[in-house]
């Protein structure tokens, strides 16, 4: 009898430590849905049929690398389009100027502007040296590398290429050369041009949607506007060897130039608009199909809240239910037993 009763004992204590132990469980499950508002054994959930559910999860984190290269060409082509800005306004005011002044100025006050009008030559080969979160803008598929070189090298290229040359027409002509010259000319493709206009920049920024951040500073665009801004600082680098007449048609001929590649700088901008608008559109799209997918995955998977809260506040009962009597039963002796 007694060896009966000393079973029955213990096996009441396996039961109610078993039952605190599924109703802990049970606790903690419902907590972390709560918390997460995820069911806590998704296999289950779905009946064993992941097919639905990892094709939603694939899609979005696609989609989420979509988002990465958007932010990145946005970045990039916001960064074009500020240096083109700086550019143009550059040009804009001094094309004309030099047309007006190499008709109107005398010879000292032209020689007057030629160091200012290096400078800012400079200052263009800075901005197109600009970069983008570590990225170099106009360099092409190498990003990693400024795409022009030393700025002082580049001028004495030039004299160089125009060594010999007797007129002003002569002297732009060279230059203009120089600047068209195709790789392996020893033109300003291979000496300045540090970039890589061949290799891919593609961005996908959708599943049937790609930009390009083709525009380098080896583009016809750019170096129209550069042939005219060279000219000028050949002129400040040959300084008096240069005749008054000479000096008086170099204006005119960078004048020119300058005025063609403000025009090349419109289009670039204006392409750059239109690249900005598919990525825009990209973005719009991509969003509202996370924004679908996300509502599919949550009525996947996404707990009920109501039902967990009830089921919580239940199994909160039920634990103090347990622990009462597992209490209760604790304190039974002999004498309350008789």
């Amino acid at each position: 009898m007694t060896s009966f009763n000393s079973i029955g004992d213990l096996s009441r204590s396996f039961q109610l430590r078993l039952g605190q132990s599924s109703l802990k469980s049970k606790l903690d499950r419902l907590t972390q849905e709560m918390m997460t508002g995820v069911k806590s054994d998704v296999p289950k959930a779905l009946g064993g049929d992941l097919t639905k559910i990892s094709h939603i999860e694939a899609r979005l984190t696609m989609l989420s690398t979509f988002q990465l290269n958007i932010s990145e060409a946005q970045a990039q082509f916001q960064g074009m389009q500020t240096a083109l800005d700086s550019m143009r306004k550059t040009v804009d005011d001094l094309g004309p100027s030099l047309l007006t002044q190499a008709g109107s100025a005398g010879e000292d006050g032209l020689r007057a502007q030629l160091d200012g009008i290096s400078q800012s030559f400079r200052s263009m080969f800075d901005t197109l040296n600009s970069g983008v979160a570590g990225r170099y803008v106009f360099a092409g598929s190498r990003s990693d590398t400024a795409p022009l070189g030393s700025f002082d090298d580049m001028v004495t290229a030039l004299g160089v290429a125009v060594a010999g040359a007797g007129t002003a027409t002569d002297i732009a002509a060279r230059i203009d050369a120089w600047f068209d010259a195709p790789a392996g000319s020893g033109g300003f493709a291979d000496t300045t041009f540090q970039g890589d206009d061949t290799g891919s920049t593609q961005l996908s920024v959708a599943p049937d949607r790609q930009v390009s951040l083709s525009l380098t500073a080896n583009s016809p665009a750019m170096r129209d506007t550069l042939k005219g801004m060279a000219i000028m600082a050949y002129a400040a680098d040959a300084g008096t060897g240069l005749d008054g007449t000479t000096l008086r048609n170099l204006f005119t001929e960078a004048g020119a130039r300058l005025i063609k590649g403000s025009t090349g700088l419109i289009r670039a901008q204006t392409d750059l608009g239109q690249r900005q608008a598919v990525v825009a559109q990209a973005q719009s799209r991509n969003a509202a199909e996370v924004t679908a997918l996300s509502v599919a995955r949550s009525n996947l998977i996404n707990a009920d809240s109501y039902e967990t809260v009830t089921a919580l506040e239940e199994t909160e009962a039920n634990i103090k239910s347990l622990y009462a009597l597992t209490s209760r039963l604790s304190r039974l002796n002999l004498t309350d037993y008789l």
